[in-house]
């Protein structure tokens, strides 16, 4: 048995990284597992004491049938980008379910992203209106970009995208980049009002804040829109939480562990989970046209999914250095 760890580099990730129509059925597969308890995944773990909104997270998880066993360390430091840094940095550990021997280390930060807009994709496949064309980003950076070409694998037929930033530079960017890309039309509105009201999926990508603000109100949404949260509550203010015809979040374990740790402090908690929808076991979108939340909070059981099957296409592709334990 070999006595050594393949290490991948963010290069590597991004070479061995399936197509995202690939990803949202590994995805949507590892979540029908978690649904039905074919997994081990604690809430995340977080080192707590940063200052400026920093997060620190340790995310172990075990999906049995895959095989896939292992641990992601990611950090999120909101001013990275005045350093010229990105604001997700993430590791990888794999390891053998029948030994626990190291198998890989790799970088994380691309496998965060992807898996985040591939979740925000089965969400939308299963709640969203089949007849949705419009998509709101709420949030311009790499989140906002994956979960547009994680939507578009699942409705292909969008017809344009509304994008609305702080930041009205990152905004005219990510536009630009959204249609030279996808082909797609951008509209970049004034405010979050504008970007939210017009909009059949809104997803909102801004950092995670200790301390939150929220500013997108229930007036902002129209009726038999999806809302995906992956900011926890710094957009969507608590009533559009309470006030949704059905709510629902990747984990209602996790979810319950950042009540108890500061986040959603007074929200009405979600009825159900996502890989319960997927499975079959859990609600289905209701009748008519209805308002729909969904706080995904991030998974580490799609984290060692994807990153599993990264590793499967390395050895085979002979790709990444193999390193002395």
């Amino acid at each position: 048995m070999s006595n050594t760890v393949r290490y991948l580099s963010s290069e590597d990730v991004a070479a061995l990284m399936p197509p995202m129509k690939e990803v949202v059925e590994i995805v949507e597969q590892t979540l029908h597992q978690h649904g039905e308890g074919k997994t081990s995944m604690p809430p995340k773990v977080d080192v707590g004491g940063l200052d400026d909104d920093a997060f620190l997270h340790a995310m172990p998880a075990h999906v049995r049938d895959q095989a896939a066993l292992g641990i992601k360390w990611v950090a999120g430091y909101p001013n990275n980008p005045e350093k010229g840094l990105p604001y997700i940095h993430g590791t990888m550990i794999l390891n053998d379910p029948d030994t626990g021997r190291p198998l890989a280390f790799m970088d994380a930060a691309q496998i965060t992203a992807v898996r985040t807009g591939a979740c925000t994709a089965v969400t939308a496949k299963h709640l969203a209106d089949p007849n949705s064309e419009v998509m709101t980003i709420i949030g311009c950076g790499v989140q906002g970009r994956v979960n547009i070409e994680a939507l578009l694998a699942v409705f292909p037929d969008t017809e344009r995208m509304l994008a609305y930033d702080i930041d009205p530079s990152a905004q005219e960017k990510f536009a630009d980049e959204v249609m030279t890309t996808f082909d797609l039309a951008s509209i970049i509105p004034p405010d979050a009002e504008e970007a939210c009201v017009g909009g059949h999926v809104i997803v909102t990508a801004t950092p995670i804040l200790k301390e939150p603000k929220p500013f997108i109100e229930p007036a902002f949404i129209q009726t038999g829109t999806l809302c995906v949260s992956l900011d926890f509550d710094a957009a969507f203010d608590q009533a559009c939480f309470d006030g949704s015809d059905l709510c629902i979040t990747d984990d209602l374990a996790q979810f319950e562990h950042y009540q108890q740790h500061g986040h959603f402090v007074g929200y009405k908690s979600p009825t159900d989970e996502l890989g319960k929808i997927v499975c079959g076991a859990g609600a289905k979108r209701p009748d008519g046209t209805p308002i729909v939340m969904a706080a995904n909070l991030g998974l580490g059981v799609l984290d060692v999914a994807l990153a599993k099957r990264l590793l499967s296409a390395a050895e085979a592709a002979g790709r990444g250095v193999e390193l002395p334990l």
